[in-house]
């Protein structure tokens, strides 16, 4: 089953494509890179070659070599406070990293007003952090932005700021995507007296589903839609209390602009609010914007399996554990979480992917333990640290993440640029951004947050990946317009 989940996975990536020739018995099937002129084309024949594909996939073995615990890096052992159950279930099904254990790691960004807790998220070993922040209100209390996995470990922590600080008194979801979703309402059932405030343009796939069944249990006055200046709420649900309270009563130390909701031509949509803290002059957001640099985040270092798992050129090399080898593993784990697809990795062929596999030094058999089956490394990277020109195009640079500009937000480029300049302009003081991924605590002014945009200004405009790394997001990109899903791209024009 692990076989066939990791396959489905590398199709929906993009990585493999099933290429099957018919027999007297049965298809006989390779997986391969589709060719640009066979993606996706006739979808019937795509579901047909790759159900055979997938049977035959799992007619290779599992590894013959015996379970060891001399790992150069021990696999961590159970640990209750760090336990969130849900987490195997709470992101639609999907295999994200993190699972039901889940560490955290706490930051003070300005001391007696800002914190952030930094979690694990992430698939097949590309791990990232998902971060939650909390400001301290003037009058008391605590508001919340984003919040993550519920585990006692950060309950602890919450409880910590919430004797010196007051109750926790407003939480806030600024995004619709699901890895901050999934894990706010479970987070908000521990603070009924909290009033929630949802981003607009919540959705959800195939069935439309009431808010509750994201687990938010507070209703009436607790139950908020955060408002944006111009438009009303976007359910009856919150009407009655925009209505009486239209403007929230954190407003005087927290702004905000949104984005959005920009909605699909198929289903979905995408919708952002950021919010500026004026005392200290600090942006956050969700998604807009990121950075990255030399240092793996905290975060990831707690367990370094999967960054020593990226540190490898291939499947059958042998790696230390050092802070050089840390280091190349995430900027490979940037690079892949990024652009999905590398321009300077060869993918091998199953058959390859698999006795690799076999070889793999018995020290490192723990490296993809719970993300990736029988220790699969199905590609390579060449040597000397080549991909390093590829990592410094957008390394140390605030940037506009390319699955955004290449897929979402070049299909409302005036909308986009609109509010990238009401940011700039009404929030010209500040010092600080804080994602909700990636780097944190990031020295910023308006202006950089603007020129992260660049992109959608001129086609291919820095700051971001080389070209190169771009083509399967770009290949993705005129394959979506083509079937409707998306409008045609309005910076490069799907060329």
């Amino acid at each position: 089953m692990k076989t066939l989940l990791f396959w489905v996975f590398s199709l929906a990536t993009g990585v493999y494509g099933f290429r099957c020739t018919p027999t007297e018995t049965r298809p006989k099937c390779r997986l391969s890179l589709f060719r640009k002129e066979e993606a996706m084309t006739d979808r019937r024949k795509l579901l047909q070659s790759t159900a055979a594909g997938l049977l035959a996939a799992t007619t290779y073995p599992a590894s013959s070599h015996a379970a060891t615990t001399d790992f150069l890096v021990p696999t961590p052992k159970f640990d209750p406070d760090m336990n969130w159950p849900l987490g195997k279930v709470a992101f639609s099904l999907l295999p994200l990293q993190g699972g039901a254990q889940r560490a955290t790691v706490e930051t003070c960004i300005v001391p007696g007003q800002i914190w952030t807790y930094d979690q694990i998220q992430g698939i097949v070993n590309v791990n990232v952090p998902v971060r939650q922040t909390v400001i301290a209100l003037q009058g008391g209390g605590l508001w919340v932005h984003n919040p993550v996995a519920p585990t006692p470990q950060l309950r602890h922590m919450m409880e910590q700021l919430i004797q010196q600080y007051g109750p926790i008194k407003h939480i806030v979801l600024g995004s619709v995507a699901v890895e901050h979703k999934a894990t706010f309402g479970a987070f908000a059932s521990y603070y009924p007296g909290a009033t929630v405030w949802l981003q607009p343009g919540q959705w959800s796939f195939p069935v439309s589903l009431p808010i509750k069944f994201l687990g938010v249990r507070q209703r009436g006055q607790r139950l908020r839609e955060l408002p944006v200046a111009g438009r009303g709420v976007t359910s009856t649900a919150y009407a009655a209390q925009a209505q009486r309270n239209p403007v929230p009563e954190w407003s005087s130390e927290i702004e905000m602009e949104t984005l959005g909701p920009l909605t699909f031509r198929s289903v979905g949509a995408f919708s952002e609010t950021v919010f500026y803290h004026k005392a200290t002059k600090t942006l956050l957001v969700t998604d807009l914007v990121g950075r990255v640099s030399d240092e793996p985040p905290a975060i990831l270092q707690q367990d370094p399996r999967a960054l020593l798992y990226h540190a490898r050129n291939k499947a059958t090399d042998a790696v230390e554990d050092t802070p050089a080898a840390r280091r190349k593993g995430w900027r490979r784990m940037a690079l892949f979480g990024l652009v999905f697809f590398p321009s300077q990795i060869t993918v091998s062929s199953v058959s390859q992917a698999f006795a690799e596999a076999k070889q793999v030094p018995a020290s490192l058999r723990n490296l993809g333990s719970g993300a990736v089956p029988f220790q699969l490394y199905p590609w390579s990277w060449p040597e000397n640290d080549v991909d390093l020109q590829n990592f410094n195009a957008f390394k140390n640079k605030l940037f506009c993440p390319p699955i955004l500009t290449q897929l979402i937000l070049n299909r409302e480029v005036d909308r986009t640029l609109t509010f990238v300049d009401r940011v700039a302009t009404r929030f010209s003081g500040m010092k600080r951004i804080i994602p909700g991924h990636l780097d944190n605590n990031i020295p910023a002014t308006a202006n950089d947050f603007s020129k992260a945009f660049g992109s959608l200004r001129k086609c291919d405009a820095p700051p971001g990946p080389l070209k190169n790394d771009l083509n399967l997001l770009q290949s993705v990109s005129k394959e979506f317009t083509k079937l409707g899903i998306v409008a045609p791209d309005g910076v490069c024009r799907d060329v």
